[in-house]
This record gives C-alpha cells, sequence and structure tokens, in this order.
C-alpha cells in the first residue's frame, strides 16, 4: 500500500501513486449538471404543456439557444478542467447530458411543421 512512499522516503513522492489520488469534486461541474436538469424541468414543463401555450414553438427555440450555449460551457469545463474530474463527476454529467438528449424526440414530436401549399 505504502509502496511509492516507500520507494522515495526522503522526497515523498506519492503523485504517480493511483491510490493517493484525491477524489476531485468542484462547484463548477455540479453547477453545470444543476443548469442540466433545470433545462430538463423547461423542456419537460414546455412538452407537458404544448397546447396550452401562445407560442410554443418560440419557447422551444429559446430552450435549444439555452441548450446549445450550455453545451458549449460544459465542452470549454472539460477542457479546462477534464483532467482533473473524477469518473463519478464525469458520469454525472455525462448521465445529465444525456437525460436532457432523451426530451428533445418529444418535443420535436410536437412540432408540426405547417404545410404550404401553392393552387
Amino acid at each position: 500500500m505504502f509502496e511509492c512512499l516507500e520507494t522515495y522516503p526522503s522526497l515523498k513522492i506519492i503523485s504517480n501513486c493511483p491510490i493517493y489520488m484525491p477524489e476531485y469534486f468542484d462547484e463548477e461541474g455540479l453547477l453545470k449538471v444543476i443548469k442540466i436538469f433545470e433545462l430538463s424541468e423547461e423542456i419537460t414543463k414546455l412538452n407537458w404543456s404544448w397546447n396550452d401555450r401562445v407560442d410554443p414553438v418560440k419557447t422551444a427555440h429559446e430552450l435549444m439557444d439555452k441548450g446549445q450555449k450550455l453545451f458549449v460551457e460544459i465542452s470549454e469545463y472539460e477542457q479546462r478542467i477534464g483532467s482533473k474530474i473524477n469518473l463519478e463527476q464525469r458520469k454525472n454529467i455525462r448521465d445529465a447530458i444525456e437525460d436532457l438528449g432523451k426530451l428533445i424526440p418529444y418535443m420535436k414530436n410536437k412540432i408540426k411543421p405547417y404545410e404550404i401549399t401553392t393552387q
């Protein structure tokens, strides 16, 4: 268990030992997951009340814009901090993104493009 400490006792080098790698959770990653869930909630509410909305298509556009910006934020976050994130936090972010993606087909099914015909 203390192999690395015994190998370099005077230097106390432990960074090469996976058993000593700390679990890294950060607040920014948690906030990204929360933002994903908030967007999921908004999409679910839109899907649920589609026919009761004044302009659901406009709302859908706004939510897709939010989603696109959020995905850019998440990509930037991953680039900046990705190597430090532990597996559990990475999985939480990935799972939240996948769950959000599962809502999109329901919204897509609500959108009925207008057929324009010329006579």
